[in-house]
């Protein structure tokens, strides 16, 4: 997605994912990566995973393509100095550091094309240290069949939306369209357009490109649970690590 498509989105963005768990997401990155103190997190948005980690004592290294996303990471973390917010792409990111761990959380990969997975993958696997670990989640293809193929409305009296999903399995994937209208005070509604493709994927798809990026130890896990990924799974967990 291109970075300006976020730059009205990010003003609605923790509204609309103020259902995610992520303390229990949180804790569940804590028991895996254990005292690996240094972190890259890819796609942070708005910075709520970052800001737990921190509060935490992790030093972490946070990027997102979208500079408004990263404005409100940056009015969130409050400048704080175990934090450092970058503007990069998931695809092609460069940092001159090597990291304890890796983590993506919140679909951050089911916005990639299968090609750009794997450039991902080796991205995060080249900037990582020996033994570094890598933490993130996708929606199951389970997910996007039983909840993402119907027309949502939510409307609490300042703001209104309208949420489209257009599934097509044969190419694997979900256009979605999101229609945002916020009060403005004078009783006026701003409208704000949000387009989005999200990709498809198998389990054992993901396990194959991570291994072709080099990584070991792959296991998946069910919606940062510690029980085995299922077919009913509507989030699946890998964890993985460098040789």
């Amino acid at each position: 997605m291109e970075a300006n498509s976020y730059k009205e989105f990010s003003q609605i963005y923790d509204l609309l994912m103020n259902d995610m768990n992520y303390k229990k997401w949180t804790s569940f990155i804590i028991r895996k990566i254990g005292n690996k103190n240094k972190i890259l997190e890819a796609a942070c948005g708005t910075g709520s995973i970052t800001s737990i980690l921190s509060e935490n004592n992790y030093n972490v290294t946070a990027f997102d393509l979208s500079q408004d996303m990263l404005m409100k990471a940056y009015e969130k973390t409050r400048k704080n100095p175990s934090i450092k917010l970058l503007n990069q792409n998931m695809i092609n990111f460069k940092i001159d550091d090597k990291f304890e761990a890796a983590i993506c959380c919140c679909d951050g990969v089911n916005y990639l094309n299968i090609d750009e997975v794997l450039l991902f993958f080796k991205s995060v696997y080249e900037h990582l240290l020996p033994d570094g670990q890598f933490i993130f989640d996708i929606s199951t293809k389970n997910k996007y069949i039983t909840l993402l193929q119907d027309t949502y409305v939510y409307d609490d009296g300042e703001i209104f939306y309208v949420w489209e999903n257009i599934l097509d399995l044969e190419e694997k994937k979900v256009d979605i369209e999101i229609n945002f209208f916020i009060n403005d005070r004078n009783n006026k509604y701003d409208r704000i357009n949000e387009i989005q493709i999200q990709y498809i994927y198998d389990i054992d798809e993901i396990v194959l490109l991570l291994q072709q990026a080099g990584f070991h130890d792959i296991k998946v896990y069910d919606d940062y649970n510690e029980e085995p990924v299922k077919d009913s799974s509507l989030r699946a967990v890998f964890t993985s690590k460098k040789l």
